[in-house]
């Protein structure tokens, strides 16, 4: 079964060791040619016009005899208060609106303004018309930012009354080195407007200087983005008629609110005065774990249309603060050498959202209008702040909202689906009465601006960079007989 069987070895010499032949090899390209050649642009000229300030009007009282005019106004005051109240009570004209019939009672879109140069992120960030009404400044930046900025921002003017008008080629562009955040044009002086930047400068520019491209002065607000930018007349009480309209009132993402004066004779632009928002200023059901000192972002500013010491203030948690330029008390806080105060006096009733509008009616003293990102829009008075008067709900997402100029009731509300509705708040239903249709590409509504000239005119800036320039109708712009007298009806139905 098992039989004995040898094995022979087997082997084979090894070649590791075999030596490698190596041969070398080398090529060579062409010579490269290279050619220099030269190329002139063609040679351009701009010419521009601007208009001179207008004088203010002064007025001297011619002597009269009183005790003859007390006498005439005792024997005729009871008959014209009678009749006005009869008036006031009457509905024979409610509704009715004194519009031309042969004006067109429809919408119009007159221009799309568009930067062709303008970056692919760069969104329409705020629109102002100069006191003219014939020059509108456009400002862009970019809503996305993780810290410093390091976009170029940029202010582009167009004046829509020239006959060279392009709506696709701005008059001028000014550029900036981060994103400009609000735009403001000086409420006499067409050619002079300040622009507020995401890195904290405040910059005041003059059109009337051709060949400049430098800001006439700047200033540095600590960092904190300019959120919102609004000249006064002059809020010390010391101020002369010569000095009004030279105060720039600048507020931060940092809850500073500074007050700048400019002196165009001298071209500097000093920072005489200073507030802040505090975390413990804001009502408690808002408050976050921050320290208690630490500045509040500030969103939207506003101030009184009657009384220039009196302004608003919306906060990014949602926190609405009524404020005076008058506290001298002290927060602790120095910015650029000047003690900050504070300014809060009292609070309304907080949102559940970021705010995104805070403004003092032009019509009434004591209205004031809210909005925020809970989709409400809110009717204050003063004399009830913890709680609206009216809110309207909007469905969609809202953008940014402004007073119309002319209609005490009305009110603009940008949407992100790109529509603007206006709303009524004397109408019961809360539906839009008019609604500016969303362009062929649709995108958020980022800016609003009523021209104060012109208020029929209507600028919209979107997300995309376009600027459309609305022409609305008479039932939108022409005030009802009673539109005051109801808005003074609402703010004093005062809810327990």
């Amino acid at each position: 079964m098992f039989s004995k069987h040898n094995e022979y070895p087997v082997s084979f010499q090894s070649t590791w060791k075999t030596e490698q032949l190596l041969e070398a090899g080398s090529t060579q390209t062409d010579d490269i040619v290279q050619k220099d050649g030269d190329c002139q642009v063609v040679e351009q000229a701009e010419v521009g016009v601007q208009t001179e300030e207008e004088d203010a009007k002064h007025f001297e009282n011619q002597g009269y005899d009183e005790a003859s005019l007390a006498a005439f106004l005792k024997s005729v005051a009871p008959k014209v208060i009678r009749e006005l109240e009869r008036q006031n009570r009457s509905q024979a004209f409610h509704g009715y609106s004194a519009a031309k019939e042969e004006e067109s009672l429809g919408v119009k879109r007159l221009h799309t303004l568009r930067w062709s140069q303008l970056h692919p992120e760069g969104v329409v960030t705020s629109i102002s018309w100069s006191c003219t009404g014939s020059v509108i400044g456009v400002s862009y930046g970019s809503k996305d930012h993780d810290d410093w900025c390091d976009h170029k921002g940029a202010v582009a003017v167009w004046n829509i009354n020239r006959s060279d008008f392009d709506a696709n080629q701005p008059e001028r562009v000014i550029e900036a080195s981060s994103c400009i955040l609000s735009l403001a044009f000086h409420p006499t002086n067409p050619a002079l407007f300040a622009a507020g930047t995401f890195n904290g400068e405040i910059l005041v520019y003059d059109l009337s200087r051709t060949e400049e491209v430098t800001p006439l002065v700047a200033g540095e607000c600590g960092g904190g983005s300019v959120t919102a930018l609004s000249w006064v007349d002059n809020i010390a009480r010391e101020a002369t008629v010569s000095r009004m309209h030279s105060t720039i009132i600048a507020t931060t993402s940092s809850g500073f609110v500074l007050v700048w004066e400019l002196n165009l004779t001298k071209q500097q632009l000093p920072l005489k005065s200073g507030f802040m928002l505090q975390g413990q200023d804001a009502p408690r059901g808002i408050r976050t774990q921050m320290d208690g000192s630490s500045g509040v972002g500030i969103t939207a500013a506003s101030f009184n249309s009657e009384d220039s010491m009196l302004f608003i203030l919306g906060a990014e948690g949602g926190g609405l603060f009524l404020c005076s330029t008058s506290s001298e008390v002290p927060t602790g806080v120095e910015f650029s050498g000047v003690g900050l105060m504070k300014c809060v006096s009292s609070t309304l009733a907080p949102h559940s959202g970021r705010v995104i509008t805070a403004q003092f009616s032009p019509h009434h003293r004591n209205a004031i209008l809210s909005a925020a990102s809970d989709n409400q829009i809110r009717l204050f008075t003063l004399l009830q702040p913890n709680k609206p008067v009216s809110i309207i709900h909007a469905e969609e997402g809202i953008g940014c909202v402004q007073w119309s100029l002319s209609r005490p009731l009305v009110v603009a509300v940008g949407h992100i689906t790109g529509e603007v509705a206006l709303y009524d708040f004397g109408l019961k239903n809360c539906q839009p009465f008019l609604i500016l249709p969303a362009a062929e590409k649709p995108s958020s509504v980022t800016a609003l601006q009523f021209n104060k000239r012109n208020m029929k005119l209507l600028a919209v800036g979107d997300q995309l960079g376009r600027v459309r320039v609305w022409h609305l109708p008479n039932s939108a712009v022409s005030p009802l007989s009673s539109e005051l007298s109801t808005l003074h009806t609402i703010l004093d139905n005062l809810v327990d």
